[in-house]
């Protein structure tokens, strides 16, 4: 490996060099979120002397981590090298083909999923070398996760004088968008070629920066895999006032304790027992994702998005069946859910995971789709992932929380092929899943360069319309077009009340 630098104005980087990709990590875009910072919007990152090292990973954000036999732990944070966590967490990571001013590469910044709780953006499942050897910058990230990140608070909101609180790590995340229009140029890429992506919980703030004013003109597209910022199972987002209440309620005991109180104690006091996420804030956000974009007023970018056939797998409990069974017997909506969600002895778990998959992720993110291209017109891709991975036969693994009899194509497992990083884990990998990797890796690699996932060498995909005749891509054992998959469940789903 070769040494590589780079100057931004917070000064000079020393990054490296390998197999024809340049790699710069743990680049600082903001200050330390600590002392008086925390609970507070990003501030610039201070300069530094010398030349900085650029070759290790920033600390992720202080975190809690999924059960380490569960699929979402395999699957994404069974890394080889040591999670080093803390609340200084603030750092960014780049791959480039071409570390020089000038070379004006398109460029993907990836923000990872994990429920606004869990991730970072140095998981080995999310390594930009495999994208940037495609001919484009890669950036991912870290943001403020948990109640360091979310944590919404009468205290917060009385010292911000917008009178706003919650959603610090979204504004994390515009703090690194702003970073890249400023200095993607000294690691080649062109600021007004930027793609936003995100899987999961990042394929949401995805949604909402394209609603949010202070997202406009931060990126140029958009890409959002199996999750949505709208038509949301939950309902709406919650207003300042009801986020307050329930992070008043998640501090228990310390609910009523003073904004200096709460910064002086230790940060591991903030991993709590409750989902803390997206709010109507007041300053990000200002009036609900969802109305924007009904209104037609989010940016008008080009969108790819998609989902697994397997959403449901990895969050369908024991007691699925038995609420599935409820609401198609005694629901106001039964008998329309019947036909599409069997309630059988043979059928009703298989039933329970599909709707589980199908409200939270796959009908969200088809709304989304439909909503984006006829409130703008603008070009729009869906996909369907709908291939199981091979997982090795001695994986300590649990079985389905649902009962079945496996996962199939579960909630993250096209993470591995979009990013074409089968090499991240050590699995049964065959010929069939390198060539859809190389497939879905040029795919994702060709939108963010032209806006446009189609390109010499790769399927026709045309674009998503609204209509009965919608066409979707299948990335599968074979990679085809269809329409789009249980359309006569997604027309059901959207009549129903939520939150669901």
């Amino acid at each position: 490996m070769t040494e590589v630098r780079a100057r931004v104005e917070a000064g000079d980087l020393a990054g490296r060099l390998s197999a024809g990709v340049a790699a710069f990590k743990g680049i600082p875009y903001a200050a330390p979120p600590v002392g008086d910072l925390r609970w507070r919007p990003p501030s610039p990152a201070p300069p530094w002397p010398g030349v900085r090292p650029a070759v290790e990973f920033g600390p992720a954000p202080l975190q809690s981590q999924p059960s380490r036999s569960s699929i979402m732990w395999h699957t994404n944070f069974a890394d080889r090298h040591a999670l080093v966590m803390s609340e200084d967490c603030l750092y960014l990571n780049v791959w480039t083909p071409e570390p020089s001013p000038g070379a004006g590469l398109p460029v993907m910044v990836f923000l990872q999923g994990g429920g606004n709780r869990f991730g970072h953006g140095g998981q080995e499942l999310h390594d930009g070398a495999a994208l940037a050897r495609r001919g484009l910058v890669t950036v991912t990230l870290n943001m403020r996760v948990d109640a360091l990140g979310f944590l919404a608070h009468p205290a917060l909101a009385a010292e911000d004088e917008l009178g706003a609180s919650g959603n610090y790590g979204l504004l994390d995340v515009v703090a690194a968008l702003e970073w890249v229009q400023r200095e993607i140029t000294a690691f080649g890429g062109d600021p007004a070629k930027v793609t936003f992506a995100g899987n999961s919980a990042g394929a949401a703030v995805v949604t909402h920066l394209m609603a949010a004013a202070a997202g406009r003109g931060l990126f140029r597209a958009a890409l959002g895999q199996s999750a949505s910022g709208i038509h949301r199972a939950e309902g709406a987002l919650p207003t300042q006032e009801e986020a307050q209440r329930h992070g008043v309620r998640a501090l228990g005991p310390l609910g009523s304790a003073s904004a200096d109180h709460l910064r002086r104690l230790a940060p591991v006091t903030f991993l709590l027992d409750a989902h803390l996420g997206v709010v109507v804030d007041g300053r990000l956000l200002v009036r609900d994702t969802e109305d924007v974009f009904a209104e037609g007023a989010q940016a008008p970018v080009p969108l790819l998005v998609g989902t697994t056939t397997d959403e449901g797998a990895n969050f369908t409990s024991a007691a699925a069946a038995d609420r599935l069974r409820a609401l198609v017997t005694t629901g106001p909506h039964g008998d329309r859910l019947a036909p599409l969600y069997p309630i059988d002895d043979d059928r009703i778990r298989a039933s329970a995971r599909a709707f589980v998959g199908e409200t939270r992720f796959v009908y969200p993110v088809w709304r989304w789709a439909r909503t984006h291209v006829t409130t703008t017109r603008a070009a729009t891709w869906l996909y369907r992932f709908d291939h199981e991975p091979p997982l090795p036969a001695g994986l300590d693994l649990a079985p389905p929380p649902y009962g079945g009899p496996g996962y199939g194509a579960y909630h993250t497992s096209e993470l591995p092929y979009t990013g074409d990083n089968l090499a991240a884990r050590n699995w049964d990998w065959r010929d069939a899943d390198r060539e859809l990797a190389r497939v879905m890796g040029d795919a994702w690699a060709r939108f963010v360069v032209d806006g446009d996932p189609n390109g010499p060498g790769l399927p026709d995909w045309p674009r998503f319309e609204a209509g009965a005749d919608a066409r979707t891509m299948v990335f599968g054992d074979e990679v085809r077009v269809e329409g789009v998959h249980r359309a006569e469940a997604m027309a059901v789903l959207d009549t129903l009340r939520r939150p669901l």
